[in-house]
């Protein structure tokens, strides 16, 4: 019996190192990361734009990619959507022959290429004196000017209010008044000054609430909506329609966000905006038609021009951000 459980042993030990081991689950290539910093992202573009040129990795390269890349760069952190490089390599694999696909990805690629070596580039920092200036500005603000300590005269206030009652509790002594007597006085003293104190506090309160009600009946609240679009206005007089297209965008986003149709979260990439309008068409096309000139705008680096600017325009006047411009006629 010993011996056979011996050999058992012996032929268990010979076969466990031919056994094959199974990769753990949790390797990950290097391809499929969708976390990197300012250098990985520059180096992944390059691979990219080199495995494209080979025919037969397309169908492996398109697969290797995430649905998005996260860049930190420093204390920044920036999400870039895949959806176009994969979709371009998808185009690129099924007509093979057609010549525009390659050339579109390749200027995509060095797109990016171009806008993470402008990430790279040391910031000028921020201005402070414009920052004190908001700053400023805000705290001006009528719903602020009660936000301040205790003035010099509530110091003094208080101080002859314990001075008044230091000294009757003194005098209650002096006259010989029970313990019993002179607690309930001296509470009485305390209450009536508290009761007198919450009267001048409630009063204050009334006048500043009052204040505040008048104001939110004469102003109406600013929309951050109207800011975009008095933005997007100003860059198209100077001249400057990509800018006037980027602001167009979010002017949009923010009109959405004001009516409730999507979410406030300025994190979401523009293709995530879309996804979450799927009940809503009607503003999901105006918003789509935005979106498609300024991805290939702001993030594609193409020069705007004047007819875009008018495209966006007229898409946020459909979408009720902008009033309709009417061009005057001329009277018969």
């Amino acid at each position: 019996m010993r011996s056979r459980i011996l050999v058992l042993v012996v032929l268990i030990a010979f076969c466990l190192p031919c056994c094959p081991q199974t990769p753990a689950r949790g390797d990950a290539s290097p391809a499929a990361i969708s976390e990197l910093d300012l250098q990985s992202y520059q180096r992944e573009l390059t691979r990219i734009e080199v495995a494209s040129k080979n025919a037969k990795d397309l169908r492996e390269l398109r697969r290797s990619l995430p649905d998005s890349w996260t860049v930190k760069n420093g204390d920044r952190i920036y999400h870039v959507p895949t959806k176009e490089i994969s979709d371009a390599l998808e185009e690129i694999e099924r007509n093979p022959k057609k010549a525009t696909a390659p050339a579109q990805l390749e200027a995509r690629l060095n797109a990016m290429q171009q806008h993470a070596a402008g990430l790279a580039l040391p910031s000028s920092g921020p201005n402070t004196a414009v920052a004190e200036g908001k700053l400023k500005k805000i705290l001006d603000r009528a719903e602020f000017q009660a936000a301040v300590g205790p003035s010099t005269w509530d110091l003094i206030r208080a101080r002859i209010s314990r001075w008044i009652l230091e000294h009757v509790i003194k005098l209650l002594r002096f006259l010989n008044i029970s313990e019993r007597t002179g607690n309930m006085i001296a509470w009485g003293v305390i209450f009536l000054a508290v009761v007198l104190l919450f009267y001048v506090v409630y009063g204050r309160l009334s006048k500043a609430a009052k204040g505040v009600r008048f104001r939110a009946e004469v102003e109406p609240a600013s929309s951050d909506a109207r800011q975009w679009v008095q933005e997007a206005l100003a860059a198209a007089d100077r001249g400057d329609f990509r800018e006037a297209v980027h602001c167009a965008y979010w002017a949009s986003v923010a009109h959405l966000e004001d009516i409730r149709i999507l979410p406030r979260d300025r994190a979401r990439t523009p293709r995530e905006s879309l996804r979450l309008l799927e009940q809503h068409p009607k503003e999901q096309g105006l918003l789509q038609a935005i979106t498609g000139s300024f991805e290939l705008i702001w993030y594609g680096y193409r020069p705007a021009s004047a007819a875009e600017w008018a495209g966006a325009k007229e898409q946020l006047e459909k979408m009720g951000c902008l009033q309709v411009s009417i061009a005057p006629t001329v009277p018969s």
